[in-house]
């Protein structure tokens, strides 16, 4: 990513993979272990875009190659096309569960859906190819914005405070389940490299389950 209006992204990339002998942060894994596949689909001031701009940067990354996906974004405008493409795919997706109401009080999607994480998965949660993610505190308790649920909320990462990659070759803090969620995309690519024999559903069933 590249621009200022890239920082989000940039971040996240950097939690994943930022390379581990550069003198800066360290990434969960880094490019010796695993290729980052770079997307925008999402621009401008705001960091908004379309779905159908997702989909179709989901579409390019599983063609050419990538085998898990994150998604550090939240919409209320999950459409049916959005649903079909993250199911029909065979990549794992780790998703962000999404940070809260408009005074960043974090609520129960499971009731309120108002996120793409929710709308995701169906009443007993079975999506078996997404991971959804929560933002963890230092302490291990759940941050105030972070979002949860019982069905819709896998597990929780650590997401505030994190220091990370932002364009101009700089570091930043930033916080939110955006930054949890890249924290479980890196360990899920790590597992995947060193472990062939296991399959993408192996590899989200020894995260939830350890």
């Amino acid at each position: 990513c590249t621009g200022e209006e890239d920082s989000h992204g940039t971040h996240g990339a950097g939690t994943i993979a930022a390379a581990w002998n550069n003198g800066g942060i360290a990434g969960i894994t880094d490019s010796t272990h695993v290729k980052l596949m770079v997307l925008k689909a999402l621009g401008g001031s705001e960091g908004k875009g379309s779905p159908e701009s997702v989909i179709e940067a989901m579409k390019y990354a599983e063609a050419n190659g990538a085998d898990i996906c994150n998604l550090s974004f939240g919409s209320g405008n999950c459409t049916p096309e959005f649903e079909a493409a993250i199911r029909d795919s065979k990549m794992l997706f780790v998703v962000a569960a999404g940070n809260g109401n408009q005074y960043q009080v974090g609520y129960d999607i499971d009731k309120s859906p108002g996120t793409s994480a929710a709308y995701l998965k169906d009443e007993v949660g079975e999506v078996q190819n997404v991971i959804t993610v929560g933002n963890l505190l230092f302490n291990g308790r759940l941050d105030d914005s972070s979002n949860y649920g019982a069905v819709s909320v896998d597990l929780a990462a650590p997401g505030t405070y994190i220091l990370s990659t932002i364009p101009g070759d700089s570091y930043a803090y930033m916080s939110g389940t955006s930054m949890a969620a890249p924290m479980v995309t890196g360990a899920a690519a790590l597992i995947y490299s060193a472990r062939t024999d296991l399959s993408l559903q192996d590899i989200k069933t020894a995260i939830l389950s350890t």
